[in-house]
């Protein structure tokens, strides 16, 4: 990483102390509200299992039986590539995403690795316009087999997988951004290695939208399957241009706003 001086050790200081204080504060507002989603939308729990608790210590594992082993889910689906004018998500679309706070993309590239110790592709937000290295493909979730360009509905696991590197946007417990001390985000695997840390729950902003189709036009939450917890970014830099992206409370934040870009 690059040394930036003193003047930007400060600076950092003093925004880490700020986010240690901003998470207290958020986490008993979580705690008062439930699960506090905006306009009262509560996420159903992953199926079997207890309600998201939405705490880093309630530690949850992924379900071994839905890896990308023996799945008869395809390793490939054709690239979709969309504009304006068809703004209906469906297996295979490319996007990328657009942090509505800050106005950054999500990003991954082979040059940025994590911190934490789990020594994985680091995921983060970057710069304000979308570069090679933002876009996602919308994939199925292990073990599901829709037909490619199948219209995506609110409330379906998908997993995203980096156009560039191959790898699918993941969380876990255990290894927390140091930072925030919230749950890392990270590229990981490939077409042939995937977990249920790479599910996603694709919800509209707001009240879930669940059975609705997911439109380009919709403001979204990405909640992680296992965990239950949002993809969350904040005004908190690792360093130049890299923007810290955690999994991280219920998604009831202005913070787990996301906005969909299209290619074309």
């Amino acid at each position: 990483m690059s040394n930036y001086g003193e003047g930007y050790g400060n600076r950092q200081q003093q925004q880490d102390n700020r986010q240690q204080q901003d998470n207290r504060r958020r986490n008993d507002d979580n705690e008062e509200r439930g699960f506090g989603n905006t306009g009262g939308f509560r996420p159903p729990a992953a199926f079997g299992r207890p309600p998201y608790s939405y705490d880093k210590n309630d530690v949850r594992h992924a379900d071994p039986s839905r890896n990308s082993e023996n799945s008869p889910t395809p390793r490939e689906y054709p690239q979709l590539r969309q504009n304006a004018s068809d703004t209906t998500i469906k297996i295979g679309t490319v996007i990328a995403l657009k942090h509505n706070m800050t106005g950054r993309f999500l990003h991954t590239d082979r040059s940025h690795s994590t911190q934490s110790g789990s020594n994985q592709e680091l995921v983060y937000a970057y710069k304000w316009n979308p570069d090679q290295n933002d876009w996602w493909q919308v994939l199925p979730a292990n073990r599901d087999v829709p037909v490619p360009g199948q219209i995506v509905s609110y409330g379906t696991q998908i997993r995203l997988r980096h156009i560039e590197t191959g790898h699918h946007l993941h969380s876990h417990y255990n290894y927390p951004c140091p930072k925030s001390g919230q749950n890392e985000v990270t590229a990981y695997g490939d077409a042939g290695l995937s977990d249920e840390n790479d599910h996603w729950v694709i919800e509209r902003w707001g009240d879930g939208g669940y059975g609705q189709t997911w439109s380009a036009n919709d403001v979204v939450v990405l909640r992680h399957y296992v965990s239950g917890m949002a993809l969350h970014s904040h005004d908190v830099l690792v360093s130049e241009d890299v923007q810290s992206v955690t999994c991280f409370g219920p998604g009831g934040e202005e913070n787990d706003k996301w906005r969909v870009h299209l290619t074309q």
